[in-house]
């Protein structure tokens, strides 16, 4: 199922983009999810992977019977900048579980700091229930996005 988000940031292009390719980041929005000590990280010029185990008591009981576990999660993120933006390719994988996210993003220069558009599709390999968890993963990102501003605005104005 597709989507598309808007996330604006305090900071310009260039702090977001580094902001993203640091590890204590990337942990830091992360770590939540993850089992306490799984989580690992390596960054190669402007490509950051993170690895981990997901957090089984967060998996909806209804999609717990169809996944092995431990789920191991895999997001990695690649950035492009130019001159007066940024484009940015992520993908999230999950070992033992039929679930994908690929999303696109433009990073560019905005009143009062920069905003990010992504597009994306969340895909859900599961007979008949697949497209009903697809809905419910689109109807939260609002609060993802959310919750993105808030860490990224906190991150930007501790480092500066």
């Amino acid at each position: 199922m597709e989507f598309a988000q808007s996330i604006s940031y305090p900071g310009t292009v260039d702090e977001v983009v580094a902001m993203y390719l640091t590890p204590d980041y990337l942990q830091r929005r992360f770590t939540p999810f993850l089992v306490e000590g799984t989580a690992h990280i390596s960054v190669e010029d402007q490509r950051i992977t993170l690895g981990g185990q997901c957090r089984p008591e967060l998996l909806p009981a209804a999609a717990a019977r169809f996944v092995s576990t431990p789920l191991c999660v895999t997001f990695t993120e690649e950035w492009v900048t130019d001159e007066a933006s940024a484009r940015s390719r992520s993908s999230v994988t999950v070992d033992g579980a039929p679930v994908s996210v690929e999303a696109t993003s433009t990073l560019a220069a905005s009143e009062g700091g920069c905003t990010r558009e992504v597009t994306g599709a969340i895909s859900v390999r599961v007979p008949l229930l697949g497209g009903h968890i697809e809905k419910e993963a689109v109807a939260h990102l609002g609060g993802v996005a959310k919750r993105e501003r808030e860490l990224a605005a906190a991150w930007l104005e501790e480092h500066r």
